[in-house]
């Protein structure tokens, strides 16, 4: 009985400090919110690789490499296209919706695609010119890359669209286009071919492609349709009225530094395209993919608390910011844990959904996954320091990073293949999280990290 009315005690003082804590109770509702869109969309994503990989037997690896090789080609143009507007907008929206100056919002929001559009079109144009070159180095056809550039714009206008709702603490809209959006659309449309007109599906190995960019398309227009009925107020403040300067002082670092962020990322993949098969992309690609479940968390986490430290650092609030850091480094470690674990425990039998010749990336699972855990371990550390006006410094880490990433990358492969290019990402994945921890560190005083027992 007495140990009854502890348990009863602890768990009502719990519940009232989740309910009196504003920050804990916002970080807790929007990251489970963002967090099952984001599985959602996981599982619609992970349902259309098996689709594909299985669907076409013995072909399956090398359908599936191709595919993931011409979406990264596009992605690597998106970057630029973007210009670093959608994260900018994030800051500059995020700080007039606190003051409801709905004017200068969609002031900004002009003048980001002010900046986007043309740069976009302009890529699209030298995408489709250079794609003969670009087929011979990723060894793909020339026909994917060549339809992909039309969807350049597009993309890139959505990421803008998607980020402007997170500004807004729109979580919902946020997590659906950011998490789940194309795959959902793509995956129903490749599913819904695939069952009328299997036989023309199996025949055309570029199906999953075309079902990819209607996804896209379809989930621009819906993003546009929902941030054109957004009322967000006619509030105006000239004086903070965003000039051309002020934005691009912000946005050309943040597009660097998302340059640099989406090398880190994939590397491994774009070089195993020169050096290696589409066949060894295929299989280091599935593996990829299902280590990302273990970041699940932490980017859905990171979807709330990232405006949130925005907030926090405007405000000169380093107890809040700091307060805010480590309740969402806690969360994502204990959410992530059980996921390692799981995918580490059963690594072979997961593969082998895929067919017999996935199960070659046992070994490169389980090192893709010692590194999503470190960075569970670490936190938000790079949300912070491109929130808190340190994204210069955020941008010269992952520049460091992202050299050693590759020089690793064209040592490791040849020898090794695709672990080679997993042992590359799990060093870089340390190395980076570990510089920046250290920098928020002599930043604001604290840690970000977590380490049961050990950390409060």
């Amino acid at each position: 009985m007495v140990f009854g009315e502890l348990m009863k005690s602890w768990l009502q003082n719990k519940i009232q400090k989740f309910s009196s804590d504003e920050d804990l109770s916002e970080l807790i509702k929007g990251s489970a919110t963002s967090f099952i869109i984001k599985i959602l969309g996981n599982i619609l994503g992970f349902l259309f690789m098996l689709l594909v990989t299985k669907g076409y037997g013995e072909e399956g690896a090398g359908v599936w490499g191709k595919y993931l090789l011409s979406i990264l080609v596009l992605r690597v143009f998106v970057i630029v296209g973007r210009f670093g507007a959608d994260t900018s907008l994030l800051k500059f929206i995020a700080g007039f919706n606190a003051q409801k100056l709905g004017k200068n919002i969609r002031l900004v929001y002009i003048k980001a695609l002010s900046f986007v559009l043309p740069i976009c079109i302009g890529l699209s144009l030298l995408m489709y010119l250079s794609s003969m070159y670009i087929s011979e180095l990723m060894s793909v056809p020339q026909l994917y890359i060549e339809y992909l550039s039309f969807f350049l714009l597009p993309f890139a206008w959505m990421f803008v669209n998607t980020q402007s709702f997170r500004g807004l603490k729109d979580m919902v809209s946020f997590s659906f286009f950011f998490n789940s959006a194309v795959t959902t659309f793509a995956f129903l449309i490749f599913g819904l071919v695939f069952l009328l007109s299997k036989d023309y599906v199996l025949n055309n190995h570029q199906a999953p492609l075309y079902a990819f960019s209607a996804g896209v398309a379809l989930a621009f227009a819906s993003s546009l349709f929902l941030w054109i009925r957004k009322e967000n107020g006619k509030d105006f403040d000239p004086a903070q009225n965003i000039d051309n300067k002020t934005f691009l002082n912000m946005s050309v670092p943040l597009m660097l530094a998302q340059s640099i962020t989406f090398i880190m990322g994939w590397t491994d993949q774009f070089m195993l395209g020169i050096l290696t098969t589409p066949e060894d992309v295929g299989v280091y690609g599935v593996a990829f993919k299902y280590s990302t479940l273990a970041v699940v968390f932490l980017l859905a986490i990171n979807s709330i608390a990232t405006p949130k430290f925005a907030e926090f650092y405007a405000k000169n609030d380093i107890q809040g910011l700091e307060k805010t850091v480590k309740h969402s480094t806690k969360m994502i470690f204990w959410a992530t844990i059980p996921v390692v674990l799981f995918f580490a425990i059963f690594a072979e039998w997961i593969l082998g959904f895929s067919g017999e010749s996935f199960l070659v990336g046992v070994s490169t699972l389980l090192i893709l996954l010692a590194g999503r855990f470190y960075s569970s371990i670490c936190g938000s550390v790079g949300s912070i320091l491109q929130m808190t006006g340190n994204q210069h410094l955020f941008q010269n880490i992952l520049l460091v990073a992202a050299i050693v990433n590759v020089v690793l990358n064209y040592f490791l492969i040849p020898i090794y293949g695709i672990r080679g290019a997993a042992i590359a990402s799990f060093i870089c994945v340390v190395f980076w999280n570990t510089i920046m921890v250290l920098v928020v560190k002599k930043k604001f005083g604290f840690y970000s990290v977590y380490i049961p027992f050990l950390s409060k």
